[in-house]
């Protein structure tokens, strides 16, 4: 019966994208409109970011992010609207991102009525649960493109748009929000927003370039995930073609975790590697364990308290990055956001302290939220441990 039941719905859903695709044609710029009736439906058709056309409503009242986190990409965006036009989220915000959560909910009063759909990592979300929110628009990461539940989505008929802000750290999350904020008819705010960030980005990379050029020794970086306690070794990134090794590279570190990608680097290698720079990664993950904690709702007093604990670790007093004070705490999620230029700008001061001195990332991080986030800025996205 269920099988049956999802069976009409898609046909239903095939004879309305057949009827969409056949009015669509009428016109020079794929948009449309009935004569007939004033409310009837506006469409038109949009190329995503892999390529595929996708027909929208003009009018987009029904949004589903089967990421949960990308809830900071579509506030940036939607503004107030987010409170009534967001439907859906891949997994459950509150227990996911307790900080965002508390954060959002203060804007937002609707975030505990959003339908769970599933984790999209695990491949679990049911396409008939999709199918029954009747959404005017589903917004995925391509990472998740090839993903058994989102391909069925597509094959459906679903509105499916497929964004990518992890294949280019830097520009990716920009070029996103620009796409969706167009289909969502708000490419003016969106396109003044994401021009200061990438200003700000690009004065970074190309400051970065000149540095490097001049012959400066590469400071030899380690960079953890600080996800576990620190009397564990955490995960580090050291794929250069992807997430923070990516990053790093760009940025001209010379890290020692290249080639170990979601695995711990031995301890071994990094007492005979003596890095220069110590950086671990933190965000409130659990409210309860003792990991790297960083948000909106941390404080500089206990990341620097935290941050102590692994000094303690065996050989850590004997190295560079220890004796010279630089180890820092750097928010493990920031650069996939929409104020994720700041990141950058406090990474350049992390790796060359003396040329990036004249940068203010935390005014930067401030005026950012001030003009184009719904929520206030709080707490601390990064630190330096206070030797």
């Amino acid at each position: 019966m269920k099988n049956k039941k999802l069976g009409i719905r898609i046909i239903g859903l095939l004879l309305t994208a057949a009827l969409i695709f056949v009015f669509s044609g009428c016109s020079s710029n794929n948009s449309t409109s009935s004569n007939s009736s004033s409310t009837a439906s506006k469409t038109k058709v949009f190329t995503d970011m892999v390529g595929r056309k996708v027909t929208l409503s003009t009018n987009i009242k029904r949004i589903v992010l089967v990421r949960t986190m990308d809830i900071y990409m579509l506030s940036s965006i939607l503004g107030k609207e987010l409170d009534t036009k967001l439907v859906a989220v891949g997994q459950s915000f509150k227990s996911t991102d307790i900080d965002g959560y508390n954060m959002f909910s203060k804007v937002y009063k609707n975030l505990d009525k959003m339908t769970v759909l599933g984790s999209v990592y695990d491949d679990a979300i049911s396409v008939e649960s999709v199918v029954n929110l009747n959404p005017d628009i589903i917004i995925v990461d391509k990472q998740f493109y090839n993903k058994n539940c989102i391909q069925k989505m597509i094959s459906t008929g679903l509105p499916v748009v497929i964004m990518d802000n992890n294949s280019d750290p830097f520009y990716g999350p920009g070029k996103s929000i620009k796409m969706v904020g167009k289909m969502l008819c708000k490419e003016s705010k969106v396109g003044e927003m994401v021009d200061y960030a990438n200003q700000k980005t690009d004065d970074v990379l190309q400051r970065v370039q000149k540095v490097i050029s001049s012959g400066i020794k590469k400071p030899v970086l380690y960079w953890e995930c600080g996800n576990v306690a620190p009397d564990k070794i955490g995960q580090t990134d050291g794929d250069v073609k992807t997430s923070w090794g990516y990053v790093w590279d760009k940025l001209g570190a010379d890290s020692i975790s290249i080639g170990v990608t979601g695995q711990p680097l031995n301890a071994e290698k990094v007492l005979a590697s003596n890095p220069d720079i110590i950086i671990i990664g933190g965000a409130n993950w659990n409210p309860t364990d003792n990991i790297m904690r960083l948000g909106f709702f941390a404080t500089e007093q206990s990341a620097n308290e935290h941050l102590s604990l692994y000094t303690q670790r065996a050989g850590w007093s004997d190295l560079n990055a220890i004796k010279n004070g630089r180890l820092y705490a750097l928010h493990y999620n920031l650069y996939g956001r929409p104020y994720g230029f700041a990141g950058i700008e406090e990474m350049a001061k992390m790796l060359y302290p003396t040329q990036f001195s004249d940068l203010d990332p935390d005014k930067d991080i401030q005026e950012f939220f001030s003009k184009y986030m719904e929520i206030p800025y709080s707490g601390i996205q990064w630190t330096q441990w206070n030797k």
